[in-house]
């Protein structure tokens, strides 16, 4: 009787823990039913039309967001569809497996809770876009672009931008993704990429703070190229990012491809949490960096003690 009811007890936590955790996939299978309907149409307006009610308007909350933040349209879905054929049927055993990685996003909320009690747990959506974007947040939600973040060094990347291409043949899976992009959900302003931008060291810092914690997360470096060459250029680096570091232009540093801001972010993040005496503090002031407050992100470089 008491094994029966320890078994039972089992069984309504790890119940509990699935339906905290809070993770969608339906968007995928959607989005290759209509990628399969459309296969089938010639009329490009037809087709355009399945897009938008077969799987635009049938998608899941997330999928919505992801339309509201990225403007998606099905002309861009058709487009991208029929110009890049040999990707998407390269992608697609990849983008089903998703699923089974379910047990790894369980993992990664639970181990957050662990770092930093004050963890609101989001919701996590695996939509399908059109190659516009691997990943985005709001407060509430991480938003995946599960064709990118699926995505490896097997996918036909022909004829897609060369940014792409290095992408797929670096990437990492959709566990270190998801590991980053959760931390974005905790920060002040939620979506980044949407907010002012008032200076670039706010913005490598919440990069940084995002891979730091992704790594925490893991239990495992993070393995990206900028992390590779970061760490072989560190002071070249850093003598030419803090020349910048209180200017509001990016495209050296982030979303460029080569993306070296997240490094230094990365690394003053790390040197921070190694100098602080309370690791749990520490964790707090990273999650909670805010972007905006130059005369605080100065303060916390300081305390980081990087390259003094």
């Amino acid at each position: 009787m008491r094994k029966t009811f320890i078994l039972l007890l089992l069984s309504v936590v790890t119940i509990s823990l699935r339906a905290q955790t809070n993770v969608y996939y339906s968007d995928i299978d959607l989005f290759w039913k209509t990628f399969d309907t459309i296969q089938t149409v010639k009329d490009s307006a037809q087709q355009l039309q399945l897009i938008q009610t077969m799987y635009l308007d049938k998608g899941s909350k997330g999928l919505k967001e992801m339309i509201r933040l990225r403007k998606w349209t099905p002309a861009r879905f058709q487009k991208s569809i029929f110009a890049h054929p040999g990707f998407w049927t390269s992608v697609r055993p990849n983008t089903l497996k998703v699923k089974e990685h379910e047990a790894d996003m369980e993992k990664l909320i639970t181990a957050y809770k662990k770092l930093y009690p004050r963890f609101k747990t989001p919701a996590i959506y695996f939509t399908m876009g059109y190659l516009s974007t691997g990943g985005t947040t709001t407060e509430t939600e991480v938003l995946i672009g599960t064709e990118i973040a699926a995505s490896d060094s097997t996918t036909n990347a022909t004829g897609l931008i060369p940014f792409l291409q290095g992408v797929f043949k670096d990437n990492k899976g959709v566990v270190q993704l998801v590991a980053h992009e959760l931390t974005h959900t905790q920060q002040p302003g939620g979506d980044r990429e949407d907010n002012a931008r008032t200076n670039l060291l706010g913005m490598c810092l919440v990069e940084g703070a995002c891979d730091f914690m992704a790594e925490l997360l893991l239990q495992q470096p993070i393995k990206m190229p900028y992390m590779t060459y970061g760490k072989a250029h560190e002071k070249e680096i850093w003598q030419k990012f803090k020349k910048d570091m209180h200017g509001t232009e990016a495209k050296d540093w982030l979303y460029n491809g080569v993306d070296l801001g997240y490094f230094v972010g990365y690394v003053i993040c790390k040197s921070y949490y190694d100098h602080a005496k309370d690791k749990a503090k520490a964790i707090d002031a990273i999650v909670n960096i805010d972007n905006e407050k130059l005369a605080d992100l100065d303060k916390f470089l300081a305390a980081s003690g990087y390259m003094e």
